[in-house]
């Protein structure tokens, strides 16, 4: 995405669930004043790094009848090498999205591949040792929800959160949950997914930046990725109708050592240098060896099996 579009999404006062009183309450700053905390997250070429949350495929809506009406919502924390959690309007806010007509077995169509929404931003600090995003999925049940609400309701409750040393992830993710589902009244609503995606940094993983991960229950698979706001490329995302064949180029050169990771949502995509991505594998990533560099110089062909859609990263060493 880069600095200057990953500030102005998160100075963004029109948000969901945003309004001028929360902005203050929240000590959001300017789109200029964000930008420059952003650089000081930056190690030489390493950028700080966006989680972005790709896709949802529903594998029961839990409706007799018709098709689910899905919204989720999303907590994000850091947390540091001593156990500690804090929040800030730069490493993300709660963010949601309205109910969505969806049935079972299908695809989420309201999530964009080529503009995902962001769920969380870490810095490029040795002293950051995780980050947690509590992530909801509820199929409606009763009244239609109110998530403009209820996002509000989850930024008031973190601005009453200490930011930063308190001891455990869950001191800012329960209060700022509580109220978002209250605002729900969630218990009407059946649970797809409520649980927290922890992603750590590693000796030298460096929070799995380039590659996409996943979260699955018996009812929903939600697909997210990690990317270097200064260094991570994307390719595509291209569509596909029924036998249709399409390349997937980046525009940098190819390094060993590099990751590439490719995404598909809708029918199966054969790929033959990854492999074929299905409902049940949708994504494949890799580590660039020499022969892959060669193998991927000038992209790579993807053919639909039906209508889908297919996105790609690649990350530099």
């Amino acid at each position: 995405m880069g600095l200057e579009e990953l500030a102005k999404r998160l100075a963004d006062v029109g948000r969901l669930g945003m309004t001028p009183a929360l902005a203050e309450k929240l000590k959001l700053r300017s789109e200029d004043a964000i930008r420059g905390q952003l650089m000081s997250m930056t190690d030489g070429d390493r950028g700080p790094l966006g989680v972005y949350f790709l896709a949802i495929y529903v594998v029961d809506d839990t409706d007799l009848f018709d098709d689910g009406e899905i919204y989720w919502w999303s907590i994000p924390v850091l947390v540091d090498t001593k156990g500690k959690a804090s929040w800030s309007p730069v490493s993300g806010l709660p963010a949601g999205a309205t109910p969505h007509k969806c049935g079972s077995q299908e695809w989420m169509t309201n999530l964009s591949l080529s503009d995902p929404p962001l769920l969380a931003v870490i810095p490029e600090d040795p002293e950051v040792a995780a980050c947690v995003v509590r992530l909801a999925i509820y199929d409606d049940d009763g009244k239609p929800a109110d998530l403009g609400t209820a996002i509000s309701e989850g930024h008031d409750a973190i601005s009453s959160c200490v930011r930063e040393g308190l001891p455990g992830a869950g001191q800012i993710i329960v209060p700022v949950r509580d109220a978002i589902y209250k605002s729900l009244k969630a218990e009407d609503d059946d649970i797809l997914i409520d649980e927290d995606i922890t992603i750590r940094r590693g000796e030298s993983a460096r929070f799995n930046v380039g590659l996409i991960g996943s979260m699955v229950s018996a009812k929903a698979r939600a697909y997210f990725v990690v990317r270097d706001e200064l260094l991570t490329e994307t390719g595509g995302p291209i569509g596909l109708r029924k036998g249709e064949v399409g390349r997937i180029t980046f525009a940098s050169e190819l390094k060993r050592g590099g990751r590439v990771s490719v995404f598909a949502r809708g029918a199966d995509v054969e790929c033959p240098v990854f492999g074929n991505l299905t409902t049940d594998m949708p994504f494949v990533g890799k580590i660039l060896d020499e022969r892959l560099v060669k193998t991927l110089a000038g992209g790579f062909d993807v053919t639909g099996r039906g209508p889908a859609k297919v996105v790609a990263f690649y990350t530099p060493p």
